[in-house]
Parts: C-alpha cells; sequence; structure tokens
C-alpha cells in the first residue's frame, strides 16, 4: 500500500493555484471587491449569546445529502463525511483518520475514527458507511446523486473501524468527490427504517455532526442544538437557527433590527446599503457557483442546437453583468464551471452577435422568429430582471420569449420532474445555479452534461445530450495526468459554452454575507458550506 499523497499532490496544487486566481475586477472597472477572510475562532472572552440566527431565503428540500440539491448551507450541521475541505480548501479527514491507495491505484482503504456517535447515542462504524454506499450505489437507486460516485464498484467492511472502496479504473477524483454532499454518512438504521423519506423530517435525521436538528417546521424555521459528543468538540453556540424569510427586504429588515445576526441571499441594493450601516458587517467571499438560464433541449424548438445558439448570441451578457450585477462585484461567466474549479478554463464572454443570430435562425427555417417562455425563481439575486433583459435582447432578432414566476415549491416541483417532458415541462429556458460541491470540473460537467441511459434528466434537468460530451467526460473520469484532465474538460466546456450550448451562462457569484458586527468565527468554503463549530456572537 503508499499513501494518497504522492497520486495526487499535483491535483491539490492545481485547485489551490486555481482557487486563488481572479475573483478582484467587476465588470464596470470602476471598483475592486476583495474577498473577505474567515474570521477566527471566538476567543471565549466575554459574554456571548446561546442562540444564532441566520436568515435565508428558502427551505431544505431534504436532510439528506444524496436526495438534497438545494445547497451546502445546512446539511454539515448534521451529518459528516469521509473526508472534507477544510478552511484553505484542503481535503483532511473527518469521519475517516487516514487512508491509503493500493499498488494498482483501485482499491483505497479507509482508517475510521473510532471516538464518533450520532445524535441518538449510537457507536459509529463501518457498518454505517456501507450502509450510506450501498444506498447510494445500488443499480436501482432512486437517489439524485447515485451517478456522482458509480465509479465505485464495491464498498466493504474490513472491520468495525476499517472500511475498503473499490474503482474498476483509477480514479483521480476519488477524494474530491468524497466531499460532495452525497456522501455525508447516515445511520444505517434509519436507512433501513425511513427508506426515501430519510431527510424529510426533523425525527428522520441522525447524523454525527456538530448539531442536532431538533425542529423543522418547513418553509418557517430549522432549529439546532449543539450535541455534546460530537467528536471534534462541542461548538462554541448552544442553538442555531436557520429562519426562511422568503422577502429579499424583509431579511434585510430583521438584520437591521437584530431580529437574526446573519443575513444571505439579499437584493443587490440591500448589500449596498448595508455596507453603511452602522453595526453590520457586509462579507464577500469566493465561491464555486454561476448563474445562468438553461436550456430545456427537448423543447419543440429549442431541441435544435442552432436556435439554441441563436438564443444565446442574441443576448448581451455584459450588459445585464454591468446593470445588476456588478456593483456586488460579480461579473461575466467565460465558461461552464467557475474559475475556482479544477479544470477550468477560461474561454471569454460568448460573443453579442444579433447578425450572427438571424442568420442561425434563418439557417433553422426560422427566420420569422419562434416563441418560448423562460422559468424565473426570485430567490435566484436578480434573476427577474436578468430575463427581462434577455427577453428584450430576443425581442430585437424576433423571438419571442414570456416569463412565468414560480415559488419555491414550484421550483423544487421543477427539478423534481425527472422523466422525459411534456404538458409537465412547458419552458424553453430556466433560470439555475451551476457549481459543484467537490469543486471538480468531473461533477461539475458529468453529473449535468452526460445523456442519461434511462431517459430521465435525473440532475441534467434540461435533457441535453451530446455524443462527443458523452464520450469525453468518462474519458477524463480516469485520466490520471492532470494536465490530460484538464484538455479534455477544455474540449467539452467549448461544446457545451459555444458549439452546442447546454445554458447561458451568466454571471460568476459571489457569496456575500450580511451580518452583525458581534458575529465571531464565522466561516465558509467556496461551496458556501458553513463551519458551525466556529460560530458564535457576542451579546
Amino acid at each position: 500500500m503508499k499513501k494518497f499523497l504522492s497520486l495526487a499532490l499535483v491535483l491539490l496544487l492545481a485547485l489551490g493555484v486555481l482557487a486563488g486566481c481572479g475573483g478582484g475586477n467587476d465588470a464596470s472597472g470602476s471598483q475592486s471587491f476583495g474577498d473577505a477572510s474567515n474570521m477566527p475562532a471566538p476567543t471565549g472572552d466575554g459574554e456571548y449569546k446561546d442562540t444564532v440566527i441566520l436568515a435565508t431565503g428558502s427551505d431544505q428540500n431534504y436532510m439528506d445529502g444524496q436526495m438534497n440539491n438545494t445547497n451546502d448551507k445546512v446539511l454539515r450541521t448534521v451529518y459528516s463525511s469521509l473526508v472534507k475541505r477544510d478552511q484553505n480548501n484542503e481535503i483532511v479527514g473527518d469521519l475517516a483518520e487516514s487512508w491509503e491507495i493500493s499498488d494498482d491505484n483501485l482499491t483505497w482503504t479507509f482508517y475510521l475514527r473510532q471516538d464518533v456517535k450520532f445524535h441518538n447515542g449510537k457507536q459509529f462504524t463501518s457498518a454505517d458507511v456501507k450502509a450510506s454506499y450501498d444506498r447510494l450505489l445500488a443499480e436501482d437507486s432512486l437517489v439524485r446523486y447515485a451517478s456522482t460516485m458509480r465509479f465505485i464498484t464495491d464498498v466493504s467492511v474490513v472491520d468495525d473501524y476499517t472500511i475498503t472502496m473499490t474503482t474498476e479504473n483509477p480514479s483521480p477524483v476519488m477524494l474530491a468527490n468524497l466531499c460532495h454532499r452525497a456522501n455525508l454518512i447516515l445511520d444505517a438504521d434509519y436507512i433501513e427504517e425511513y427508506g426515501l423519506d430519510l431527510g424529510l423530517t426533523a425525527e428522520s435525521c441522525n447524523g454525527t455532526g456538530p448539531y442536532r436538528l431538533v425542529q423543522w417546521d418547513k418553509d418557517e424555521m430549522m432549529v439546532f442544538e449543539a450535541f455534546d459528543d460530537y467528536f471534534e468538540g462541542k461548538p462554541p453556540t448552544q442553538n442555531f437557527i436557520i429562519q426562511i424569510i422568503p422577502d429579499t427586504s424583509s431579511r434585510a429588515m430583521a438584520l437591521e433590527t437584530g431580529e437574526v445576526d446573519i443575513a444571505d441571499g439579499l437584493a443587490v441594493e440591500d448589500v449596498l446599503r448595508l455596507q453603511d450601516v452602522e453595526g453590520i458587517s457586509v462579507n464577500f467571499y469566493k465561491y464555486q457557483g454561476l448563474h445562468g438560464f438553461q436550456f430545456n433541449c427537448a423543447h419543440e424548438y429549442l431541441s435544435d442546437s442552432r436556435l439554441r445558439r441563436a438564443v444565446s448570441h442574441a443576448i448581451n451578457r455584459q450588459a445585464i453583468i454591468d446593470a445588476l450585477y456588478a456593483p456586488i462585484g460579480e461579473y461575466c461567466a467565460t465558461a461552464p464551471v467557475s474559475e475556482v474549479v479544477f479544470g477550468y478554463t477560461d474561454l471569454g464572454v460568448v460573443p453579442y452577435d444579433p447578425e450572427l443570430s438571424k442568420q442561425l435562425m434563418e439557417e433553422a427555417g426560422y427566420a420569422d422568429g419562434f416563441e418560448f417562455s423562460i422559468l424565473v425563481y426570485p430567490n435566484y439575486n436578480q434573476s427577474l430582471p436578468s430575463a427581462e433583459m434577455i427577453v428584450q435582447d430576443l425581442a430585437a432578432v424576433g423571438i419571442t420569449a414570456t416569463i412565468e414566476i414560480v415559488d419555491n415549491a414550484g421550483f423544487n416541483a421543477m427539478q423534481g420532474n425527472r422523466t422525459y417532458p411534456g404538458e409537465n415541462f412547458p419552458w424553453g429556458m430556466f433560470i439555475m445555479g451551476y457549481g459543484p460541491s467537490s469543486l471538480d470540473a468531473d461533477e461539475g460537467l458529468r453529473r449535468l452534461w452526460t445523456t442519461s441511459p434511462d431517459g430521465n434528466n435525473n440532475n441534467n434537468y434540461g435533457w441535453y445530450s451530446n455524443e462527443e460530451v458523452d464520450t469525453l467526460l468518462p474519458q477524463a473520469q480516469v485520466e490520471m495526468d492532470p494536465a490530460k484532465r484538464i484538455e479534455i474538460y477544455k474540449r467539452v466546456m467549448e461544446i457545451v459554452y459555444l458549439e452546442d450550448p447546454a445554458a447561458v451562462f451568466t454571471n460568476q457569484r459571489r457569496i456575500i454575507y450580511c451580518m452583525s458586527d458581534k458575529v465571531e468565527g464565522f466561516q465558509v468554503d467556496m461551496r458556501n458550506a458553513i463551519n458551525y463549530t466556529t460560530l458564535a456572537c457576542r451579546a
């Protein structure tokens, strides 16, 4: 056996270099936004509140990492994984103390901590790891992220605190993908008891993380209580509350009045205003996420790649950024993945070229135009005004687009529609966020743009299908040379971004948290995963 470090050092170094690039310019060139440093852990001196409240715009759909497609913000309050990313973006042990890989690079052995308990007092063992992966990797698995880890062919228990994972081919993405939320370890007993209902109620959640979920009022509030027996030590704050406040202005007001301690997802105007409010700190962080408007490739018109290109070139992305996103330091996307993701290549901003759009429409037989609807979910910052500007741009080349606004339930239903669309999926485009929590292009491209083998969308919400993409992505998945992987991903991104577009990628996002200046120890990584073990607030 040999240690993992020799295998992946180059990958981690490359990712570290990418993670440090860019992010300091805005599209207007008039202001520079630096990324806030994560706060050091609280000193413990003085008096601290026993409850910290964070206001956010939408609830989680599942407290189950194998099913949750909301975000990475909350899951790690409750659950742990074999490995995790620390605040320096390095992969370190979590439930696994150490690991090693066989000489043929196919078998990974993980040595587990022996001091871990679940929230109900049960001792954590390798049986829970085995059950979690049996559920995730089953051939008939109905969980959302099965495809993310399907390169693992076997998970076996060696003893109570040793487990092996075997891959069919060498896997350069193993540790990065193990940091994905799908790999948060579940209680084997709860898997058996709750099945696919696991994570839908507070009662069905039992993890090994720093907090227990003790109350969950859907679309209103989640209440977490510090776990005394957390293996890394009890967190400094006894209670952590997620307050669901859909209206952005109401979230800002709740922060200003002291009703909540932290707020995220605020409107641009509130972010800018709060920078001048005494007692409030506004912090910007690098993020692995993009925003975009994804194509429904099963649509009557937009199934034609020429018409998708026509739409893409008709949209003035820079004008959208200048008007809506530059004030908070966001700027044009230049690829289908963020610049902090391993595998990123700068492909430039897609050219705004209305004449090319008209030419492509004529070639496709629609010189007089066509029409479709755009689904907008307002919780995506500036999504409605972005869509309105897109509608105006399209009208200028003869394309008629209408806007349909959906609420949280409607947006979740759209993503949950995993069978080939008909009347249940009428939109030609829909707002979407893009960001692999593995911080690797394998997840950022393969999971989203590979043709589904069963005809369902799974995570390919717009039913995108391209034969060359389907050929290249499995090659990258097993290519051990980082430079060769990057070249493969570059070609895939050229197709998805320019030649056969899957979406209109708009802005490189930032993580923005506004908070009381009494908050200490606030740390968030590039996935928007908060470190709850250091968070506190002075009284």
